[in-house]
């Protein structure tokens, strides 16, 4: 009878163990995560509190700053929704796209109403002392401070088990 006891016992705590072990590895938690792209390991990540961000930096050409702005959609691919700037010299748009607006306002340019999705994107921290800040709910996070300068990063959101959420650095505490 006591036997019995302690193999009840025992098949509990081995199947609770088992679930834990589980739910330690499956991911739950959504993350905007940036990817070192050399090693694919996860260098930094931000908790999804919000699901639009934004990401400003200065253009290396004109030294004036350019802001993107993202939102996750219903499937959680990241869509870019607007694009302000001020300078139309190289590697900027001089006009919107198909179903987009092109606005022109205090001597700065939009490109809105975009809904161009991706499923991730290259992020390069140059090696210059220039802006590169990602925002989101009200915060602003220096990337140059996070993120090792003159390397390639993928970006994207994807939801993060307990195990991955202990790589690379939360950058949003």
């Amino acid at each position: 009878m006591q036997n019995k006891k302690v193999l009840k016992i025992l098949l509990i705590l081995t199947i609770l163990t088992l679930i834990c072990s589980a739910l330690f590895f499956i991911p739950y938690e959504k993350h905007f995560v940036f990817i070192d792209s050399e090693t694919n390991e996860i260098a930094a990540r931000v908790p999804v509190i919000d699901e639009r961000f934004k990401i400003r930096y200065t253009h290396s050409i004109h030294l004036s700053d350019v802001i993107e702005s993202y939102r996750l959609d219903e499937e959680g691919q990241l869509m870019m929704t607007e694009l302000e700037y001020e300078d139309f010299n190289i590697g900027m748009p001089s006009n919107a796209g198909e179903g987009e607006r092109f606005v022109e306002k205090d001597g700065k340019y939009f490109i809105q109403d975009m809904k161009r999705k991706l499923p991730e994107f290259r992020l390069l921290v140059g090696d210059v002392d220039a802006e590169l800040v990602f925002l989101i709910a009200g915060k602003e996070l220096d990337l140059k401070k996070s993120l090792e300068r003159g390397k390639i990063y993928t970006f994207r959101a994807q939801r993060l088990s307990i195990y991955q959420q202990l790589e690379g650095v939360n950058i949003y505490e």
